[in-house]
């Protein structure tokens, strides 16, 4: 696992819009028009390119770190 590292601060529009930084989708090879996925893991937010029980992401999460 790689060390895990601040990106970038993003603003949510009054429409509950955001934009993903560039330099995320460049690392982590999100194409346009992907399907991202949020989660709600310990009062964090998780993205991920994958749709996971939240319970099972939870153990890919902790396994990893």
């Amino acid at each position: 696992m790689n060390e895990p590292k601040f990106i970038a601060k993003v603003k949510l529009t009054r429409q509950g819009q955001l934009t993903l930084p560039q330099e995320a989708r460049n690392n982590l090879k999100i194409p346009p028009e992907a399907e991202l996925y949020w989660y709600e893991i310990d009062g964090y937010l998780v993205l991920t390119t994958e749709l996971d029980n939240p319970k099972d992401l939870l153990k890919k999460i902790r396994k990893k770190s």
